[in-house]
């Protein structure tokens, strides 16, 4: 049964919060009729940092605190472990009520000695206590049988929340008291029923009889209202996507600065900039005197300083990220205020402008070849442009290398949508040519392999360019300048960029990298290529049973060369169900099949396939297979997927199997949006949340914990 309008609203939201009250309540319910036992008045404690199996003989120190008192405990060891002798009782809850430092993670361990025990055993992991995080002090216990002594080890934890002892300093805490066995609390979490309301709104929103699947994304002629509402609703997801985006971009503290020297690489290039300079320093003179200087592993071995990272070319140091986020973002705010763009700001202010970019070329596409889908897979469009896991990567950790990928993603879709405009614009035609073509030109300024997205010019112009021969023409000299001149202006101003650094038009510096490998001697390996396919394709997701759930995926290969590789979190294809509408692209004679329109989708869509097949290759052999790179890879393939979402959803209505296709998709959404979160949440890396921002980290997993 479905429901619509206001009354649906109310209804989704008061079922939330019963199932916020009820299920995600059941500790509390389950407990409600216990009473916690205070055993402070039994706990004895030692400050020694003794293994498990040398409790029972440890030296123990009676506690003697009385009810209602607080004990300051302080152990220079960074731990303390607390003990319950002789209880032989059934222990299956225990609260530590402490006075924690703020901000200073301290880890429980809990050993208990039992009827299945003889000497002292572990419980599970330890639990990271916060004072920003109260309800991890109350815990579930599940000895076997009855337990006879019980032991709480408490000790400084580090920042990925493991024991440290003394390694980050004294343990202080306030000890209130130790209870057995009572009532677990309750705690109704907003964010959690919100999350409960919007899974119901979604479910409803797309059930079999909804008005959703009715409502063609354009309105029919002369109904105003109807397409005030569907601009209204595109403009405020456009401008939630922004919103979360702004939230994201700032949910690590630790990207808020940069996270290495080599960080600040634009930065430093907007003051040399101002000083007309394209150097951003000179090399130590023990540098100049070695042989091969991009052998990093040989300059660390022998003590010569070097800048990692940095371009190194005649005696200089250069930036080899692109120069048009410099020119857009970083001087100007340097000019100005004197003040150096922190990273993170301009990871947020191109990815907005991807949204905006994204809203408007998935408006044309549907304006112009699927105006009767229905409404609602603007939205999944809009999803799976801006929200693939790659680019979402690059939102919850902006730092230096993501700036130039995600402006290449926002150049590359208001590139597409200018010329999609640009097809049905009337007498603006050539102004929407010439933007669409210098947002197309800009990518080579930013991250060059995205240059490659411009042979979509293909499919797009083919009727005009090779039917009409319009563009030929004399009345379309014009539209053909306002193609071209763009690519042709911003192809002079990268060579002579490039001229000045390295003496070639054509060199884009990125070769002379100091980085882990000689990447002068690289050269090009099918090898690498199959590789890479695999890991940034097909690489399954690595899951476990436990808190954060997603793994890193370790790649592994018996390639007998330098494989430069970090962990991934998976392939494109294994982590998204919203990618698979891509693989149809096999079934090409399948969208050949009937109008013009298959045609012409199928084939823009396997040219923006093909681009991005063709990056990944680029980037296994001449860089290596690292997650941010399956970022230059995502955007083409996710393009593909949704202009082959939405012609599937034509073929599943012809062929009355619509409902079979909805059951998929909804099942891909809610998919994608978990992978979405736990791509959030997981703590592989070297950042991550749990390292920036243990308080969320906690209060995450806090929440799943029912």
């Amino acid at each position: 049964m479905g429901f619509s309008g206001k009354r649906a609203a109310v209804l989704l939201a008061l079922a939330a919060v019963f199932i916020e009250l009820t299920l995600c309540q059941a500790s509390f319910w389950t407990t409600l009729g216990s009473g916690w036992e205070d055993v402070t008045g039994s706990v004895e404690m030692t400050w020694e940092d003794v293994p498990a199996q040398e409790l029972e003989s440890a030296d123990w120190e009676k506690a003697g605190m009385k009810a209602g008192e607080e004990e300051q405990i302080s152990s220079s060891s960074g731990a303390v472990i607390l003990r319950l002798a002789g209880l032989d009782e059934a222990v299956n809850r225990l609260h530590l009520d402490l006075s924690l430092p703020e901000n200073v993670p301290v880890l429980a361990t809990v050993y208990v000695r039992d009827e299945g025990n003889r000497y002292p055993c572990q419980l599970g992991k330890g639990r990271v206590l916060l004072s920003s995080v109260p309800e991890n002090a109350w815990m579930k216990l599940y000895p076997y049988g009855r337990v006879q002594d019980l032991y709480v080890k408490l000790e400084r934890a580090d920042e990925r929340g493991e024991g440290a002892g003394d390694a980050y300093g004294e343990l202080s805490f306030g000890l209130k008291s130790v209870e057995l066995n009572g009532r677990m609390p309750f705690l109704f979490r907003w964010p959690r029923a919100l999350a409960i309301a919007l899974l119901l709104a979604f479910l409803n929103a797309l059930r079999p009889k909804s008005r959703l699947h009715g409502i063609a994304f354009l309105a029919e002629e002369g109904n105003r209202r109807g397409r005030r509402k569907r601009l209204a609703a595109m403009a405020g997801l456009t401008a939630v996507l922004i919103g979360a985006a702004w939230g994201f971009v700032r949910i690590n503290p630790d990207c808020r600065s940069n996270l290495a020297p080599h960080h600040a690489q634009y930065q430093e290039l907007a003051a040399a900039l101002s000083r007309g300079e394209v150097s951003v320093g000179e090399a130590d003179p023990l540098l100049l005197e070695v042989e091969n200087p991009y052998d990093t592993i040989y300059l660390q071995a022998n003590g010569i300083p070097y800048r990692a990272d940095y371009s190194y070319y005649d005696g200089n140091y250069y930036v080899y990220f692109g120069i048009v986020p410099e020119l857009l973002f970083y001087l100007p705010v340097y000019l100005l205020t004197g003040r150096a763009l922190p990273n993170y700001l301009a990871v947020f202010a191109f990815f907005a402008g991807f949204i905006l970019a994204c809203a408007g070329l998935l408006f044309e596409l549907m304006r112009r070849w699927f105006p009767k889908a229905p409404f609602y897979l603007y939205g999944v469009g809009m999803l799976m442009l801006t929200g693939s896991y790659s680019l979402f990567y690059l939102l919850i950790r902006p730092d230096l290398y993501h700036v130039p990928i995600i402006a290449s993603c926002m150049f590359t879709a208001a590139g597409l949508w200018g010329w999609l405009r640009g097809l049905s614009a009337g007498r603006k035609k050539a102004l929407w040519y010439a933007f669409g073509s210098l947002c197309m030109a800009l990518t080579a300024g930013c991250r060059p392999q995205f240059a490659l997205f411009s042979l979509l010019a293909v499919p797009l112009f083919w009727e005009e360019v090779f039917r009409k021969r319009e563009l030929f023409a004399k009345k379309g000299a014009g539209r053909t300048a306002a193609l071209i001149l763009p690519f042709l202006a911003a192809a002079a101003g990268l060579m002579y960029y490039n001229a000045l650094r390295f003496g070639s038009p054509l060199d884009f510096g990125a070769s002379y990298s100091l980085t882990s490998n000689d990447m002068t001697h690289r050269g090009f390996n099918l090898s690498r290529i199959f590789y890479g396919l695999w890991y940034f394709l097909l690489e399954p997701p690595r899951m476990e049973a436990s808190f954060p759930y997603l793994m890193s995926a370790a790649i592994e290969t018996d390639y007998p060369g330098r494989m430069v590789s970090e962990s991934c979190l998976g392939g494109i294809f294994a982590c998204s169900m919203l990618s698979w509408p891509a693989f149809c692209l096999l079934c090409w004679k399948f969208f050949r099949r009937g109008t013009a329109q298959k045609g012409f989708c199928s084939a823009a869509a396997a040219v923006s396939a093909g681009v991005s097949l063709v990056i990944a290759a680029a980037d296994a052999t001449g860089a290596g297979i690292l997650q941010r790179y399956s970022c230059d890879i995502s955007f083409g393939l996710f393009l593909a997927a949704a202009v082959c979402l939405l012609l599937l959803a034509e073929w599943a209505r012809e062929r009355g199997v619509y409902g079979a296709f909805v059951l998929w998709l909804k099942t891909a959404v809610l998919l994608h949006a978990a992978f979405l979160f736990l791509a959030l949440i997981q703590s592989d890396g070297s950042v991550n949340l749990l390292t920036g921002n243990p308080e969320l980290y906690y209060s995450i997993q806090a929440m799943l914990r029912l």
